[in-house]
């Protein structure tokens, strides 16, 4: 598919490594084995190969090596307790000294304690009755872990907070190229995050990186102002900077988010369903058969000022593109063009591939190899010759030895049906 790419817009990945010459294995540090399904840095590393395979005169940029302050910048998007939570957890379990006895048992069922890694990853040994409001996080980080993450397969360890301030930057640095000239840009963050609510975590997400970009977006749209600045640092006090805009106003800094995971990303949904600004649509598997279950369904269009901001597209097990894939992405993207959006993200999850191992037992879809370069294709064409900064977003995808070039070609094919 490169070919038809060579004449289209400019492909510009931001991430946190360059391209290596070869991906095949785990991370060196380890801390894929504790997500041994997910794969997190695997993923990262194969799609990058791929890309600089796939499109040689990629840009690749990695954002300079700084901290941030995670609660300060999800502020507008994160409950601020949640994102404290996560910024400390790691330092406040290691403090607890080695698990014993029943905790070494149950704190993760693939942990095996070794010289180098004393501290076992974290996960909850219990579920908050979140329906209860007697309920409030713990002060001990096992009960808070219990309190804010849904599930017991996405886990605290020792390199998260660093990754997660990574991820930020990249979604940062993502949304400042996006507004500076005329490019595709591709955000490879190391953790998904369209599963992120706005005061939990789950799904082998943490923090959404989505729903930040949009924020930035809007927020650039509405001021002018990019948060990054002429040093490639966050620049101070960003959100104070903004200038409380007027109804009329707020209509030119409408952004869409379309996700095409094989989940419904619930998070984003929850995060934005009572807003009118920010245009979500979802395609995904019928949630009354996969995973997240309790939201996706077609009839879950918003609420309030967001009533009709929300287009839900759940498709039965067994999709392929020509059978019903293809018209639920137009119809999607029909959407998103008559919301009149000043900004797009494209949540980039690629477990739609045929026989990816998360859907097991539960069929899941049947798109395959330049299915995903006409995904692409069609998404770049709704866009043609309307200027809206673009930026994908990585989320899921289990598949390893497809979803790099799944990756390469829908963000090759936009480039190509999005140019004049």
């Amino acid at each position: 598919m490169a070919d038809a790419v060579t004449k289209s817009l400019s492909i510009c990945a931001i991430s946190t490594a360059l391209p290596s010459e070869k991906a095949t294995s785990l991370d060196p540090s380890g801390s894929d084995a504790f997500d041994r399904h997910n794969k997190p840095r695997l993923r990262r590393d194969l799609i990058l190969h791929a890309l600089s395979t796939a499109f040689p005169s990629t840009t690749f940029k990695v954002p300079p090596s700084s901290s941030c302050n995670l609660v300060e910048l999800y502020t507008r998007v994160h409950d601020v307790e949640m994102v404290s939570f996560l910024s400390t957890a790691w330092s406040k379990w290691t403090a607890m000294g080695e698990a014993k006895g029943y905790y070494e048992e149950c704190c993760h069922p693939q942990w095996k304690q070794t010289e180098d890694e004393p501290i076992p990853p974290l996960i909850p040994c219990h579920a908050a009755f979140r329906n209860c409001p007697n309920e409030r996080p713990s002060t001990n980080v096992m009960g808070a872990m219990g309190y804010y993450c849904t599930d017991n397969m996405t886990p605290i360890v020792a390199s998260l907070e660093k990754e997660l301030q990574e991820d930020a930057m990249i979604i940062c640095h993502a949304v400042k190229r996006a507004f500076e000239d005329s490019t595709v840009v591709y955000a490879i963050t190391t953790h998904p995050g369209h599963h992120a609510n706005i005061d939990n975590f789950g799904g082998y997400c943490y923090l959404n990186n989505a729903a930040l970009c949009a924020r930035l977006m809007q927020r650039q749209l509405e001021n002018g102002k990019c948060v990054i600045g002429d040093d490639n640092e966050l620049v101070e006090n960003y959100w104070k900077t903004v200038d409380e805009s007027s109804s009329s106003k707020r209509k030119k800094c409408r952004v869409a988010i379309i996700d095409v995971d094989y989940h419904c990303g619930n998070g984003t949904s929850s995060i934005f369903y009572s807003d009118s600004s920010v245009f979500f649509t979802s395609i995904h598997c019928d949630p009354a058969i996969e995973y997240p279950f309790n939201q996706g369904y077609a009839d879950q269009t918003g609420c309030g000022d967001g009533e009709g901001s929300n287009l839900h597209i759940p498709l039965a097990p067994g999709a392929t593109w020509d059978g019903t894939y293809k018209a639920a992405l137009e119809k999607a993207m029909d959407a998103i063009v008559n919301f009149d959006v000043a900004g797009l993200i494209v949540s980039l999850g690629l477990d739609t591939y045929d026989g990816d191992s998360v859907a097991v037992n539960r069929a899941g879809f049947k798109l395959s190899g330049k299915d995903y370069y006409e995904m692409g294709l069609a998404m770049g064409s709704f866009m043609k010759g309307k200027n809206v900064p673009t930026v994908f977003v990585q989320e899921g995808g289990y598949k390893m030895d497809t979803i790099g070039m799944a990756a390469a070609n829908v963000v090759g094919g936009f480039a190509a049906g999005a140019s004049e």
